[in-house]
């Protein structure tokens, strides 16, 4: 119970990290869509007020040239035409001296108004600037208005800060100002927003602050909250974390179900060799000289109420959990019960066992000749063993010596893919080479494996032994082989694993 509450925990955690991951990654993302948005909005902001500096020289300069000395008709409809095509400007002033004469709006005035002191000057252009917030125009007396007022020589414009206040700009905390080498001046947005972003901590990404490259001392500041951020894309974050949630989940249970495949299977293969969820098929070994059936190699196979196992997955784990020669000894028992029951096969019928390299290391071989049905049996019992480094020891030279000296014969399985040790061909007691599949398939492209065949029958014929080649499957290969002298050949040309019964048949039908 400990062992699965322990890989339960590791399922949970690989959720939990793979929703952290993807919250981190939302939240990065999320980030650059925060600050690019901040950019955007102070770009535009930035944008306006370029364009409203620029608007206010098109105007005021060119109505000081004319050169004015009073208000009359002719002042005001050059006052009015340079309104006509303005977008900030919402009302000119013609001023003399320091009092207010006449304005677009208004005409000409029955008394005239002083002008009240500037919150700054920029001395390199004379412009006198003031920012107001309740402004009443004389037309609209009952609606205050946000403006600016900008006054260079005899005239002045109201500049209304809401053209500012564009659609466009996402963030609700933003504020233009102009900097002077004394403090600053507010001109529109929210007033002190630029100083609380420059003196105040706030979160990462929320703020940002530029100045404009064409108009120096002109800075906007924008202020978006992560909150406000959020909320204004809700229903994306939602989304978001739904699929983040979902990645964590899904994450989560195929771990825990890979966990429960894995033990699952480690479960089902023990229970498989104790209630026989293994069985065992036959594949004919066929000599290609004369073309009669002389042996057959027993291979494994599993099913159970869960389904079927393949090789590659049992056999794995039948190492791993060191169960080798429990599952050698339950073959053995089945496999020679069957193949005895069947009457057809003849005296020194040879069978193929395979044998784990490790059961040789340590020693499990050894008891190999105490098993009365195989040394009993009117079969030659050839015992395959895979090229390993458990076999280039002086134990596995003994054992392998006892198993000669008790009539087994050896042979070396899947020769030129393993553990190759050409000193093991003259040392070990073997009588058999096994080529392996590959360099069969390899015949018909005529590739590099293929083209090693003669050599492995040289090494054949060096130390007299005899040849089987597997994975035989068209009459193409099978000449191939038997002109370069390969003995006995294997494969589905002549036959896929059967069952023992199958096994009596296809002897049957074959008239061997």
């Amino acid at each position: 119970m400990e062992k699965y509450q322990k890989k339960s925990i590791i399922a949970v955690l690989t959720g939990v990290l793979v929703f952290i991951t993807g919250c981190l990654i939302l939240l990065y993302f999320a980030a650059q869509e925060l600050t690019t948005q901040i950019n955007a909005d102070t770009k535009h902001i930035l944008k306006h007020v370029d364009s409203a500096v620029l608007e206010r020289r098109s105007v005021l300069t060119p109505l000081n040239k004319f050169g004015f000395k009073q208000c009359d008709e002719t002042t005001l409809l050059e006052m009015r035409r340079a309104l006509f095509d303005s977008q900030y400007v919402i009302d000119i002033g013609f001023f003399i001296g320091n009092q207010l004469m006449c304005t677009t709006g208004a005409g000409l005035l029955s008394s005239v108004i002083n002008d009240l002191e500037p919150d700054y000057i920029r001395k390199d252009e004379d412009v006198r600037v003031r920012f107001e917030p309740q402004l009443y125009l004389l037309l609209f007396t009952g609606r205050p208005m946000e403006v600016v007022i900008v006054r260079q020589g005899n005239f002045n414009l109201i500049m209304e800060s809401k053209a500012f206040n564009s659609a466009s700009i996402g963030s609700k905390n933003w504020e233009v100002v102009y900097r002077d080498s004394e403090e600053l001046h507010h001109l529109a947005g929210t007033k002190g927003t630029y100083s609380k972003i420059s003196g105040d901590s706030y979160l990462p990404y929320e703020t940002g602050v530029a100045c404009s490259t064409k108009n120096e001392n002109y800075c906007a500041a924008v202020h978006l909250p992560w909150s406000q951020f959020f909320s204004n894309n809700h229903f994306l974050l939602i989304i978001s974390l739904i699929l983040t949630c979902l990645a964590g989940v899904s994450s989560a249970l195929m771990v825990n179900a890979r966990i429960a495949a894995r033990r699952s299977i480690n479960q089902r293969i023990r229970k498989g060799l104790k209630k026989g969820s293994f069985y065992w098929t036959y594949q004919p070994i066929i000599c290609l000289q004369s073309g009669k059936l002389i042996g057959c190699e027993v291979l494994a196979r599993f099913e159970d109420k869960y389904g079927v196992l393949f090789p590659d997955e049992f056999i794995p784990v039948i190492r791993k959990n060191n169960l080798t020669w429990t599952f050698t000894e339950a073959m053995i028992a089945t496999t020679i019960k069957e193949l005895t029951s069947i009457e057809v096969l003849p005296e020194g019928f040879k069978v193929s066992l395979n044998i784990f390299p490790c059961d040789v290391e340590l020693g499990n071989v050894s008891l190999l000749p105490q098993i009365t049905e195989l040394i009993n049996s009117r079969f030659i019992i050839c015992l395959e063993i895979t090229e390993d480094e458990y076999l280039d020891t002086s134990i596995a030279h003994t054992h392998f010596r006892t198993l000669v000296e008790s009539g087994f014969n050896l042979s070396l399985d899947d020769f030129g893919t393993g553990y190759s040790n050409l000193r093991n061909l003259q040392n070990l007691s073997f009588h058999q080479l096994k080529i392996d599949r590959t360099f069969v398939q390899d015949i018909a492209t005529e590739g590099l494996k293929a083209s090693m065949i003669p050599n492995i029958m040289e090494l054949v014929h060096k130390f007299n032994y005899t040849c089987v080649a597997e994975g035989i499957e068209t009459s193409e290969q099978e000449a191939i082989l038997k002109t370069a002298g390969v003995h006995y050949g294997q494969g589905w040309k002549y036959g896929k694993p059967m069952t023992a019964s199958k096994f009596e048949n296809y002897i049957t039908s074959q008239h061997f």
